[in-house]
């Protein structure tokens, strides 16, 4: 982490999408990356670079001797140029996929009884999950699961335990019915909520 803003590094970024990180500092990294919206921005911005630089190595030929340099080079062309393509179009489009990426759907989870206590999102879309963590037992984080209708765990991640509520990123999920569980990191549930996901696929 950078010692002034708290955000990863870039070089530990690169190197985290490349799984070079070790495996304490990896899981140091996706910890951060549960909360922290610009580097999992900046995550996806930097395994797009490396796709388009691998393919452009995949591409590119070294010249076997002296003297097959112009067949190596024309070779060589129509690869770098459609990598050049390929970053343009990466250009053009990242204010979009930017956008798409800063706006997951807002679900807030509240400790209540009876049916309004279920919430509802979309499918096909990620969620922030806002969770009142008000009344729960104190610790430092909390682990956060998802389960479907028959208890199958479909996601876990975790959440810092400051405060009276805290949020959470996932990945979009189809549509069922599903229940969020709130337990401490060594096991124990503590609050469990329903969660509806509809939608049209």
């Amino acid at each position: 982490m950078h010692p002034s803003t708290g955000h990863i590094e870039e070089e530990d970024l690169e190197s985290y999408s490349r799984r070079r990180l070790s495996e304490e500092s990896a899981a140091r990294a996706e910890r951060h990356l549960l909360i922290c919206e610009d580097c999992r921005e900046r995550l996806v911005e930097a395994e797009a670079y490396s796709t388009a630089m691998k393919y452009a190595a995949s591409g590119l030929r070294t010249p076997d001797r002296a003297g097959k340099w112009r067949r190596w080079f024309l070779k060589g062309l129509i690869p770098a140029s459609a990598v050049l393509v390929l970053v343009g179009a990466v250009a053009a489009t990242w204010p979009v996929i930017r956008r798409g990426a800063a706006a997951p759907f807002a679900v807030s989870l509240r400790a209540m009884r009876g049916p309004a206590s279920q919430a509802t999102a979309p499918s096909r879309r990620r969620l922030l999950l806002e969770l009142d963590l008000t009344g729960l037992a104190a610790s430092p984080s909390y682990r956060i699961e998802i389960v479907d209708q028959l208890g199958n765990r479909v996601w876990q991640g975790a959440c810092g335990g400051h405060g009276a509520t805290g949020s959470v990123a996932v990945p979009a999920q189809e549509r069922g019915t599903y229940f969020v569980r709130i337990a401490l990191p060594l096991g124990e549930t503590l609050r469990e909520y329903g969660l509806e996901v509809r939608g049209t696929d």
